[in-house]
């Protein structure tokens, strides 16, 4: 792609806001909502498991204790997101499998 998805996204907002179609209010409200917080977390908490090798560590584990069957991946991702769940907040279990499951 020939300009960046992130700057097409916000492109359009900021050019309104410095044409002064809309206020500068309006151009940033909608990252201060709860759930864009919480994507760029997960994003941040992501990047640190594949760059510490976590993620790798996490998958390699299920798989050698799961075997390659998707029933028994599933299984073993179920298991483990179980026992985190039930130590950690589900976002913080989510933001920690999502890069072992993707």
């Amino acid at each position: 792609e020939f300009i960046p998805l992130a700057i097409t996204s916000l492109g359009g907002a900021i050019t309104l806001g410095l044409m002064g179609i809309i206020t500068p209010k309006v151009v940033f409200s909608g990252l201060s909502d709860s759930t864009v917080v919480l994507f760029a977390g997960m994003f941040v908490v992501g990047a640190a498991l594949f760059y510490t090798g976590l993620a790798q560590k996490i998958g390699e584990t299920v798989v050698s204790h799961a075997g390659t069957s998707e029933n028994g991946l599933m299984l073993a991702i179920m298991v483990v997101t179980a026992t985190m769940s039930a130590f950690l907040s589900n976002t913080g279990t989510t933001a920690a499998l999502l890069p072992v499951v993707v």
